[in-house]
């Protein structure tokens, strides 16, 4: 009876990490987007660079152009395009009140690109975001509503997959029932201790390999002795599906201390906005300097609001304090049940040196949830209440700049991996600037490679101010080049008629491509914009009229430097 008991309890166990929050949403409602079985390249919750991705990205076989199809009944709500994020993106609203969202598609429906083609005419602006009226596009579930692509920020091509709910808060589609093969566990590498004492600031935290197999896994020796009497702890895990290489983010992560459960994180909802929370969530210094490792911490940090935390005690702190070995168990499950298990016994022992102490410099310690301020006669930062993840001992040094074209004194703001949950003001006093060139001013920084980036700004007595959410190395530089716009397929009296595009290169050196427009025969035309290549897409109307055509570009930088480019071309 007893071994019946603990098999019913067993598959209880994996059945309510299978369920979640399933019991409030309705299952089976919605349908698959398209025509394949369903396979991840990206799912809900997943870290990404600066957020928890937002949906399901759903593999298309490398391929552009397949069929995407209305999940449930509604009407379209919504058309976004955009060279950057979702690309060309669908939404549809459904009677019970849900969103559903399809990014980086290639194109829509006809009666779709009618309708994109009048609101980009009337803008006239490639980007737009359309707001669409209840009864203009019914559609019943099944229905083609666009093709698949590979549009916007997209790294290859996929369907974004999203289900909103009525306030636009994106939730885990998985709730909503569908079913996919996976019958394999989370993959876990290695444990990570931090202390939680004098050390917390000073001290990168101890990093320690797993052994195991099959969801079970230990650290070696069985015990680790720490020089903390306090102690959090982060799980270097990712996720796998049956038949997919791609590596996918957990479901939910659990930590008990002496089988008391102090920490449960799941992934069912969050807003966009908290979606920021993973530079929190995961040890993000790793994340960006180590290939995108995930370190997922199972403690909160003081500044750490996101919603997906619960059943906390002391934040998921250990305390070690009374010397005693405690017995540490981890928990990670993806959605569909599967569950790998890390054991460990962790006791505080003063002589131990795994944790080690280094310099940290500092000349201000910002407090997390308080507004913090740092100005000398060349810098001013004011960083929000909010801002901050923890406090952070802010240290700070200048150089007067041996290039000719920086204007200011080279500011490091340290450490540059701090991270931070939103932007900060700073200004910089300019120096040796000629008062002709205020409005191309702009505050650049500049990363470990040498690559700069730009944060733009305004001038104003003698500052230029902007925001931020980094730190770093920092300066003034002046943009005054224009845009480059290169011909891709078209040159000087080209017959185009056996052409179905024409396409231009747009490339700017500092401050970024801040507009653009083309004329055809000169009447303005709509024409496309990947950013990933930085290619201007013109689609020639089929009805174009034999004989000589006129084609202009018209390009802007953000400090409005402009470049116009014209051509004439036969049809």
């Amino acid at each position: 009876m007893r071994i019946l008991i603990v098999y019913i309890l067993a598959l209880l166990h994996g059945v309510l990490y299978a369920q979640g929050d399933t019991l409030k949403y309705p299952q089976n409602y919605f349908n698959a987007p398209l025509d394949i079985p369903i396979a991840l390249a990206g799912n809900y919750g997943e870290p990404r660079s600066g957020h928890f991705h937002a949906g399901l990205d759903i593999q298309t076989n490398q391929k552009e152009g397949l069929p995407v199809y209305a999940a449930a009944d509604g009407y379209v709500s919504r058309m976004y395009v955009s060279s950057v994020g979702y690309g060309n993106a669908l939404f549809i609203t459904h009677p019970n009140g849900y969103v559903t969202v399809y990014g980086h598609l290639k194109e829509f429906s006809p009666a779709l690109m009618k309708r994109l083609r009048k609101g980009q005419y009337a803008k006239k602006s490639f980007s737009v975001d359309l707001q669409i009226a209840k009864g203009e596009f019914p559609v019943k579930q099944g229905d083609k509503m666009a093709f698949s692509g590979s549009t916007g920020s997209s790294g290859g091509p996929h369907l974004h997959f999203e289900i909103r709910d009525a306030a636009e808060n994106p939730l885990n589609p998985m709730l909503f029932g569908f079913k996919i093969a996976d019958a394999t566990p989370p993959v876990v590498s290695y444990l990570k201790f931090y202390p939680m004492d004098s050390l917390k600031y000073r001290c990168d935290g101890y990093r320690c390999k797993l052994t195991g197999k099959a969801g079970r896994f230990e650290v070696p020796g069985g015990i680790v002795k720490l020089n903390s009497p306090s102690m959090g702890v982060s799980v270097n895990t990712y996720d796998l599906m049956d038949k997919v290489e791609n590596r996918l983010g957990i479901y939910s992560l659990k930590l008990y201390d002496n089988d008391k459960l102090i920490y449960e994180c799941n992934f069912d909802r969050m807003s966009f906005k908290e979606g920021r929370y993973v530079l929190s969530q995961l040890d993000y210094p790793v994340f960006l300097m180590e290939d995108e490792q995930m370190f997922h911490k199972c403690f909160v940090e003081p500044g750490n609001k996101c919603p997906v935390y619960s059943n906390l005690v002391n934040s998921g702190i250990i305390d070690l304090s009374n010397g005693a070995a405690h017995s540490i168990k981890l928990e990670v499950a993806d959605f569909s049940g599967n569950v790998s298990s890390i054991n460990c016994n962790v006791q505080y022992d003063a002589k131990s040196n795994l944790f080690k102490a280094k310099e940290m410099p500092y000349v201000k310690r910002f407090d997390y949830g308080k507004a913090n301020e740092f100005s000398n006669n060349d810098i001013k930062i004011s960083i929000p209440a909010d801002c901050l993840f923890d406090t952070v001992y802010f240290n700070y040094s200048a150089a007067l700049s041996t290039s000719a074209d920086v204007f200011s004194k080279e500011h490091l703001l340290s450490n540059p991996l701090t991270g931070f949950f939103d932007w900060y003001k700073m200004s910089i006093r300019a120096e040796k600037l000629n008062p002709n060139y205020k409005d191309k001013a702009i505050i650049v920084f500049r990363d470990e490679k040498g690559n700069e980036f730009s944060r733009g700004g305004n001038y104003q007595d003698g500052f230029v101010s902007t925001r931020a959410r980094e730190f770093g190395l920092c300066y003034i530089k002046i943009d005054t080049i224009p845009p480059h716009i290169a011909p891709v397929n078209i040159t000087a009296g080209k017959n185009m008629s056996k052409y179905k595009t024409i396409q231009f290169k747009i490339t700017d050196n500092l401050s970024g491509i801040g507009a653009f427009n083309t004329y055809l025969d000169d009447n303005w035309v709509v024409t496309d914009y990947d950013a990933k290549s930085s290619t201007l897409i013109y689609h020639i109307d089929k009805d174009l009229q034999p004989g000589e055509h006129h084609f202009k570009v018209v390009v802007a930088d953000e400090r409005s430097n402009t470049s116009e480019y014209n051509m004439l071309f036969k049809m």
